[in-house]
């Protein structure tokens, strides 16, 4: 793959204002609500609350605002590919760039890097402010399972915004593509999870896999899937939409 094709794809990367963004937002999200989501655990603690989750842990807490923020990945690897099409750059590019791989795999590539560069201080900041929210009721960043946790948060991010570039490949249209990956992440994955008749399937749902990466203290433990099996599974989804994006790709007309 040439170096100048992956100048190019972040170079349109970097100027797509919408993107951009997304990756701002995930920042703001993970630190904003975990500093609030902090505060509101230690004001439940000192009242006694009994909304508590008696298996609460402040590790836990430091690593659940991922699961609100990652919509800001969501958006963003739907637009990086689905821009193409929206803005009819998509016939462009690929006269520049003939070979349909390259052109795919540059994208994706540069996608993953800067998804991955904007991930790591996002959860690492998101998880020091949910602590400081906590008070004396946080942790430090000692905790045994920490490091695992932190770089299972990031990796989630990275591949979460992967799978959904492969998703909005297929469809080609941003609000087809987040008209079946919102419901699928905040509300379907969710709902099956609660049923127990179909609890079992969910487990293996993109989202629900995944989530066991960064995953800690005993929930983690009790699992179907530990953080290995849950990368594995959110892996395999990634390569089937990234797959089925490639082939769609390719039966695009000159």
């Amino acid at each position: 793959m040439r170096l100048a094709v992956l100048r190019s794809e972040l170079t349109k990367l970097r100027t797509q204002r919408s993107a951009m963004v997304c990756l701002g937002v995930l920042l703001l999200l993970e630190v904003g609500l975990g500093a609030v989501a902090g505060w509101s655990v230690q004001r439940a603690i000192a009242q006694g609350s009994s909304k508590l989750s008696p298996d609460w842990d402040p590790e836990s807490a430091g690593l659940s605002v991922i699961g609100y923020s990652q919509f800001a990945l969501i958006v963003f690897g739907v637009l990086t590919i689905s821009h193409e099409y929206t803005s009819g750059m998509i016939r462009q590019s690929l006269l520049a760039v003939p070979r349909r791989g390259a052109f795919y795999a540059a994208k994706l590539l540069v996608s993953a890097a800067v998804s991955l560069a904007v991930a790591i201080p996002a959860v690492f900041f998101g998880y020091l402010a949910t602590e400081a929210g906590l008070g004396r009721y946080g942790t430090t960043l000692d905790a045994p399972e920490l490091p695992r946790a932190l770089a299972g948060g990031v990796l989630y991010l990275v591949l979460t915004g992967l799978f959904c570039t492969g998703v909005a490949a297929v469809l080609r249209s941003p609000v087809a593509a987040l008209a079946v990956l919102a419901p699928l992440y905040f509300f379907i994955s969710q709902l099956l999870t609660a049923i127990h008749a179909t609890g079992r399937f969910a487990a293996y749902l993109p989202d629900q896999a995944g989530l066991r990466m960064f995953a800690v203290g005993g929930a983690h433990h009790a699992a179907r899937l530990g953080p290995g099996g849950g990368l594995a599974v959110l892996v395999a989804w990634v390569c089937l939409a990234l797959g089925a994006g490639y082939l769609r790709l390719r039966q695009l007309e000159p």
